[in-house]
């Protein structure tokens, strides 16, 4: 395997950091760290390009936070300088990996994402039927418990050596590593942290499609899933990813969420409901939106949001709904909610 060296300097050059900054700025251009940092935007990046040529550049203290919807996550980043080379790191080396994952992987990658992952799970379903006429078709669902609080740094650090040898590239992918204390574990909300996983994942990726050779196969993060018409033939596969993930990654299935089931019940996968037909949201979606909507009434009614800010959260879960055969429900859950002020 080829080891690509002298990347460091491309990750330090001014014109990689300044479309790094371009990229860390979008839909911020109003927060106060952004507007700072822009204040003095060449000298800025002068200064972090100076910090890594020198080798004296220091990570910042991470921050954090707490979601709550859909399920609690405790969220860390990183201050904006850090985040700004980050991006310059993850442009130069992201390519590099990218081209070592399977067709099938779509998290955090260009021209993938959700709806894709979601249309290609319902071409498997008609492909299986197709392959295998007349049969029952069952599907292997997986899912890892609390994936990146145990992503292994060393398993890691060695996943990123086999590709890169230069030795100032490494380093600051080894300051990354050690400045997140807990190992195992890595950051959510961090550009490294979704690369990272991905790179981690790629071991099971390349395992299920050259070793087991499963055709309808395909992952989105730490949940993937596996298409057949034989429940032994997929009882077998669960084991044999059990052994890969445990002995390779030092990972466990969530065996809670991890299932054989049959496919004409649906399936469910990055927020839909996937049948060989059709394509339902989530009854779990239907609730969120609308205690959203509740709330958002109660924060205009009280003068605390503005109209504009409603309608861009609408028009997002809108363009969630837009893929799923779901117009009469999104209807129905908009219809009730009137928007008035005391």
């Amino acid at each position: 395997m080829k080891r690509l060296n002298n990347l460091y300097s491309k990750i330090c050059d001014v014109d990689n950091l300044e479309e790094a900054w371009r990229y860390v700025r979008l839909g911020k251009r109003y927060d106060k760290e952004v507007l700072r940092f822009g204040y003095n935007t060449l000298g800025n990046i002068i200064n972090i390009h100076n910090e890594l040529t020198w080798k004296t550049y220091q990570i910042g203290q991470y921050r954090e936070f707490i979601i709550k919807d859909p399920k609690e996550r405790l969220i860390q980043y990183l201050p904006l300088r850090d985040r700004v080379v980050q991006q310059a790191l993850h442009q130069v080396i992201e390519p590099i990996f990218d081209k070592g994952f399977i067709e099938d992987s779509y998290a955090c990658r260009k021209g993938k994402g959700t709806h894709r992952a979601m249309k290609r799970l319902q071409y498997f379903l008609n492909a299986a039927r197709q392959k295998w006429p007349g049969k029952e078709i069952y599907y292997l669902h997986c899912d890892i418990r609390k994936y990146f609080p145990h992503i292994d740094h060393e398993i890691l650090y060695g996943a990123f050596c086999r590709k890169i040898k230069c030795c100032g590239t490494l380093k600051l992918i080894r300051a990354y590593l050690d400045s997140f204390l807990t190992n195992p574990g890595m950051p959510i909300g961090t550009l490294l942290s979704q690369l990272s996983a991905n790179v981690c994942m790629n071991v099971v990726d390349q395992f299920a499609k050259h070793d087991l050779r499963e055709q309808f196969y395909l992952r989105y993060m730490d949940n993937f899933i596996v298409v057949h018409h034989d429940k032994k033939h997929l009882q077998w596969v669960k084991d044999e990813f059990e052994g890969v993930l445990r002995n390779r990654l030092r990972l466990e299935f969530n065996h809670k969420a991890t299932r054989i089931d049959k496919a004409k019940g649906g399936i469910e996968f990055v927020g839909y409901i996937v049948f060989y037909d059709h394509i339902k949201i989530k009854k779990a979606s239907i609730k969120r939106m609308k205690k959203r909507l509740r709330v958002m009434q109660a924060m205009y009614r009280k003068r605390r949001a503005s109209l504009r800010e409603i309608t861009q959260r609408i028009r997002s879960w809108l363009g969630h709904c837009c893929h799923a055969n779901a117009g009469a429900l999104v209807q129905q859950v908009l219809d009730g909610a009137v928007f008035t002020r005391d």
